[in-house]
């Protein structure tokens, strides 16, 4: 029997044991306790490549959360264990031949995973490698959600990978000599006497490769320290029980977020009640910055990834644990299979010249079953210039959010868009115990560019990739959702 998904009702059982009171904030060094990777994808040939470092002397436990673009339903979960200054590396995959379309995450490494490999779909060094097929249960059946229910669901999304907590005594021995057989028994860590809070230092990064197009998108992941001070277990709970991200800082502490706001670092309480919005505070984002190419001489495209890996604690109606806020409809219900937060998009061309962007004519508002424009309507959304494929240019994402046709054309440039745009108004994050509101969305983000070469040499064609991180600014905002000086 598989182990790896659960319902969160089981899930949240454990999440009131956990008393930490730290502050959480995004450590820009790129060491923590929380790592989010905001983008795997097995469209148009490519893999998604993992890698997760353990930088300390101190062996750990970390639990790896798989979740599917459209609502962040989890598709997957596992610990691994890493030794001392261990790296796991991972592959989310299509095996193709081997397989049947649905996506795996498979490995070639020695560190100890609970359930064992053993366990997986695949236990034998097979194609990538021994591998698990992700799993539709958390979306399907009694866990439908009104979006698709099909196994290509799973196909795109995101990954957190949360520490638990360092082991020490004869659990780290083991760890380090890699004799998993002594952490088989799921009730192995929950009663283990000897488990120290997580202390931070996990580093990560991922890489979208397409072996055939010779191209590779890669970015680190986005690491969040402080996130708990006790070890993430609770006695007699099977492991697997416990959904580390939804439940930072639970129990009865208030917990505060850290976040800098145009040069000061500002602190926002928040009580244990709201406490998944301190997660949500750290990620706030007023507008999104970065560059485009749309150059058909040179073959240059590019798309942005934007990814709200809080989201569904605000918008999932069977699942949220917080206000709607800064959302602006529950998944499902004023957008079909969606949830849809506007943008404004401001676009300059190479000589600072403002580009309007025309969004397409369109028959009602919109018409039944389309999506609107200039919006992000899922967990994981990629921006782009074009708007008729069922799949988008460069990263083949089924979640293509359209920015518009540039007037007067332009093939290059720097865009900004404003998150959060409602008319005249603008999405905020409530304020706290103490501290102000945020404007915008809680998202994070990467953007991509691909040349293609066709005059190389005759017959040879060449691509040429490259992908950064977007520049993000937060604003501070009062309760009419106007931006306001921080105090």
């Amino acid at each position: 029997m598989h182990l790896w998904l659960r319902p969160l009702s089981l899930c949240l059982l454990a999440a009131g044991a956990v008393a930490p009171a730290q502050a959480v904030f995004i450590n820009t060094n790129g060491t923590g306790q929380a790592l989010i990777y905001p983008y795997y994808t097995i469209n148009a040939g490519q893999q998604t490549m993992l890698s997760l470092t353990n930088t300390t002397d101190r062996v750990k436990v970390a639990q790896v959360n798989v979740r599917e673009a459209y609502n962040g339903r989890l598709v997957l979960r596992f610990d691994v264990v890493l030794s001392s200054h261990d790296t796991w590396n991972a592959i989310v995959g299509d095996l193709g031949a081997y397989g049947n379309g649905v996506p795996v995450f498979a490995v070639r490494d020695d560190s100890c995973t609970i359930p064992n490999v053993s366990l997986w779909t695949q236990p034998s060094p097979q194609a990538f490698g021994p591998w698990q097929d992700f799993l539709p249960w958390d979306y399907t059946g009694d866990n439908e959600d009104g979006g698709p229910i099909d196994k290509s669901r799973m196909r795109e999304g995101y990954i957190e990978i949360v520490e638990r907590a360092e082991l020490v005594g004869d659990l780290a021995t083991a760890a380090n000599q890699h004799n998993c057989s002594r952490l088989d028994d799921p009730k192995t860590l929950p009663n283990y006497a000897g488990l120290h809070a997580p202390g931070g230092g996990l580093r990560g990064s991922f890489a979208l490769v397409d072996v055939a197009q010779g191209t590779i998108f890669g970015g680190n992941a986005t690491a969040i320290d402080g996130f708990s001070s006790t070890p993430l277990y609770q006695a007699g709970q099977e492991a697997l029980l416990f959904d580390t991200f939804a439940s930072p800082n639970a129990g009865g502490n208030d917990v505060s977020a850290q976040v800098p706001v145009n040069g000061k670092m500002v602190n926002l309480l928040f009580p244990a009640s709201r406490k998944v919005d301190a997660i949500s505070a750290l990620l706030m984002t007023d507008k999104l910055y970065g560059d485009v190419a749309h150059e058909a001489n040179v073959g240059s495209n590019s798309e942005w990834v934007v990814t709200a890996p809080t989201k569904r604690f605000h918008t999932d109606g069977a699942r949220a644990l917080t206000q709607l806020a800064p959302f602006a409809s529950k998944f499902n219900t004023t957008n079909a299979k969606a949830s849809c937060s506007a943008y404004a998009g401001k676009l300059y061309d190479r000589t600072g010249r403002a580009i309007t962007l025309t969004p397409d004519a369109v028959i009602g508002t919109p018409p039944p079953g389309q999506l609107p424009q200039s919006a992000l309507c899922h967990t994981v959304d990629v921006v782009s210039f074009s708007a008729a494929a069922d799949h988008t240019p460069v990263l083949g994402s089924a979640f293509g959010s359209y920015l518009g046709t540039p007037n007067p054309a332009t093939e290059s440039g720097s865009l900004e868009l404003t998150l959060g745009v409602a008319g005249d108004a603008r999405s905020r994050l409530p304020a706290g115990t103490t501290g102000p509101s945020l404007i915008g969305l809680p998202v994070l983000g990467f953007e991509t560019f691909k040349y293609t070469n066709r005059n190389l040499e005759p017959g040879v064609l060449a691509n040429y990739t490259v992908a950064r991180p977007l520049g993000a600014t937060a604003n501070c905002a009062n309760a009419a959702g106007t931006v306001i000086a921080c105090p």
